[in-house]
């Protein structure tokens, strides 16, 4: 069933400042959700004010079948009973009036504390001047000191939740040093406690050396009485700030369960509770990747390397290449265990902890020993590894690279066992002098629906990174849809010859987060993001979150475009780059390959003279797979000297084999016209249209 077309308003709408307070709780929330607070439900109170803009225009439709015109919400016609079309074309211009308006920009990295700060000081001393008159401590009721927020595990040695003055340090060196959100910190201050949250402990261990991330993360950078303090989080892509108190779970001794607060700063437990709130409990923290660490701690994409992949395809060098050079460019590292092809007994043996997320603080190479080795750090502090290839003599000179202590969970390890024990390398790609773009939208459910399109333009060669971020309501559900963009460089005009001259990018990946970074030169782009898994659905888990990193300074402009736009990227990138192609006679079809996570199918028919009558017969068991035609089999009559989109799959949820299933092609040319079948509704603009060439 295709959307509504308030769905397509409900992801443009230019509230105000794109998001808006929650006057209860003071969380900021994202504009496409403007009825009900995310954290406390809270109903939006200015719901039927001033955050609707298009309250005046009257989103009627008429049917382009019979001319009835119908009521906004009627997704039939009650004359005809058709469909109703994505939008309607007075309304469509309205908006996209309305959308040339809205330009996001870029900042820096390093500016968007400015961003933010504004409103929040401003709440935060509404907060403090209530509780100081009322003579109370804050204690958020929406995250309150219970077992409700522990979550689902009872964490027997929580017996009492402390405010954090009220606790008592676990090294008695503690004691010299006074209560701070952090002062000069250090990876060593990190230490996971009771919670199985390595992986956010090994990402923060890693920003810890990066005292400009943190002025970013902690709103509130000063011990207060009443125990308030604002923490920002990037959560689906989008800065969140997220309010707590300052009692934390304690144990009968009066230590703190989780995460330790070393040398009397607060700041690590501050953000794994601000991650525990936001998630719903810290149960709900426990299992991750360092990767999605990372990403909370700093907003930015990072390149996952995974090491278990065949030896045909593991070229060790590389990765090593890789790995100093991400190291020698200052950036983070990290780095996890729990190899297939190693059990536990073989971790415990070597004193490495199994499905345990690392800190990598650097790689060095000796020219005369011609030997690789790593500096890992465990947040745990328990890895007792000792490696036979690091002798004291090599150890000395590696202290020289970097001195960080044994006893803070450091140790280092050769190359070749490191390879032989971790799993994974993640590289976080933040540099606070880039500049980035963040825009929220939500993917089409019909292949007539007008599809977001985001330009921009390239003004000298320039690093780029794009992300398209599945917006997932539970960390603890990871999605398997696919999801894809394509990115195309335009001329002035729209149209297909002007499409994709020299660049055409088509990334598609799984799991709810596609990647692309590499360099562009100077140009126009224009960008669409898709994903036919939603189509069909009567859902609005749809949102996405579009992410660009640029090293420059860039503009986008966002408009609502006609699928066929989207068809003719497509077509363009993958005749010219992602494709295997097949010529017979008068006609050539191209599918995408295996590599790619989705399936193309576009067909030309070359002929000058006759129709091509072209029909597919795909076979499959999978219930996993969506088909943009919705049948598995297709007929198709396309004009001479015109090319079709024919269909597009894509894997829905995670498949248990990329290769299960085959498919028929047949084909003739005549001077007859058929019907296709399943309908194509050319004249909505339909993505599966035939494009003259």
């Amino acid at each position: 069933m295709p959307c509504d077309s308030d769905d397509i308003y409900s992801s443009f709408l230019p509230l105000n400042n794109y998001q808006w307070s929650c006057p209860k709780c003071f969380f900021d929330n994202p504009s496409t959700n403007y009825s009900t607070c995310e954290i406390c439900n809270y109903t939006n109170p200015n719901v039927n004010e001033d955050l609707f803009v298009f309250d005046s225009i009257e989103l009627n439709w008429k049917c382009p079948w019979c001319q009835l015109k119908n009521q906004a919400n009627n997704a039939f016609c009650e004359s005809c009973c058709q469909i109703k079309p994505a939008l309607e074309y007075n309304e469509l211009d309205f908006l996209n009036r309305t959308l040339t308006k809205l330009t996001p920009r870029s900042i820096t990295i390093r500016d968007h504390p400015d961003q933010f700060e504004l409103n929040s000081e401003i709440k935060f001393q509404e907060m403090i001047s209530f509780c100081k008159e009322a003579e109370i401590n804050f204690v958020d009721d929406q995250f309150i000191p219970s077992n409700h927020s522990l979550g689902s595990n009872s964490f027997s040695n929580v017996v009492q939740w402390l405010r954090i003055s009220d606790t008592f340090p676990l090294s008695d060196k503690d004691h010299c040093h006074s209560w701070t959100v952090f002062s000069s910190p250090e990876p060593s201050d990190i230490e996971q406690g009771a919670l199985g949250n390595c992986w956010l402990m090994a990402a923060l261990a890693l920003i810890t050396e990066r005292p400009r991330i943190l002025e970013h993360i902690l709103l509130t950078q000063t011990i207060n009485n009443e125990g308030i303090y604002f923490v920002r989080i990037c959560y689906n892509g989008l800065w969140k700030t997220i309010i707590i108190d300052d009692y934390f779970p304690c144990t009968n001794q009066k230590h703190l369960v989780f995460s330790r607060a070393r040398r009397y700063q607060l700041f690590v437990p501050l953000i794994e509770k601000a991650c525990a709130k936001l998630f719903g409990s810290y149960n709900n923290l426990i299992n991750g990747s360092i990767l999605e660490g990372l990403q909370l701690l700093t907003g930015t994409p990072c390149d996952y390397i995974d090491l278990q992949l065949s030896d045909e395809k593991l070229d060790n060098d590389i990765i090593w290449a890789k790995l100093v050079s991400a190291y020698e460019s200052n950036l983070l590292i990290g780095a996890s265990t729990g190899r297939k092809d190693m059990n536990e007994r073989e971790y415990s043996l070597v004193g490495i902890p199994n499905n345990h997320a690392f800190s990598i603080l650097a790689a060095y190479t000796f020219s005369d020993y011609s030997s690789r080795f790593v500096l890992v750090r465990d947040p745990h502090a328990r890895s007792n590894y000792i490696d036979k290839y690091v002798t004291s003599i090599i150890l000395d000179r590696l202290r020289l690279i970097n001195d960080t202590s044994h006893s803070s969970g450091a140790f280092w390890i050769s190359w070749s066992i490191f390879l032989r024990y971790f799993s994974t390398i993640t590289i976080s790609n933040y540099n606070e002098d880039h500049f980035d773009i963040r825009h929220e939208g939500k993917f089409t459910c019909s292949s007539i629906q007008h599809v977001p399109c985001y330009r921009f333009h390239i003004s000298e060669t320039s690093l780029i990174n794009i992300s398209l971020i599945y917006h997932r309501h539970d960390r603890k559900i990871h999605p398997y849809h696919t999801q894809s963009f394509v990115l195309c460089d335009i001329d002035t005009e729209l149209s297909f010859d002007n499409i994709g001259k020299y660049e055409n990018i088509l990334k598609s990946r799984q799991g709810g987060f596609t990647y692309w970074t590499g360099s562009l030169r100077p140009g126009n782009y224009i960008l669409i993001p898709f994903s036919i898994s939603f189509w069909g659905q009567d859902t609005k888990n749809n949102d996405y979150t579009l992410v660009i990193h640029s090293s420059i300074p860039i503009d986008l402009t966002i408009a609502l475009e006609p699928p066929i736009l989207l068809a003719d990227c497509l077509i363009s990138a993958v005749i010219k780059k992602y494709h295997i192609s097949t010529k017979k006679e008068d006609m050539t079809y191209y599918i995408t390959p295996k590599e790619i996570a989705l399936m193309l199918l576009i067909v030309e028919n070359r002929s000058t003279n006759y129709h091509l009558n072209f029909d597919t017969n795909m076979i499959t068991q999978s219930k996993n797979l969506q088909h943009s035609r919705f049948s598995w089999n297709t007929h198709d009559c396309i004009p001479s000297y015109h090319r079709q989109l024919i269909f597009i799959t894509e894997w829905t949820s995670k498949p248990h084999s990329m290769n299960n299933y085959t498919y028929n092609l047949t084909y003739k040319h005549n001077t007859h016209t058929t019907d296709a079948t399943p309908e194509v509704n050319s004249y909505l603009d339909d993505l599966h249209t035939p494009r003259l060439f």
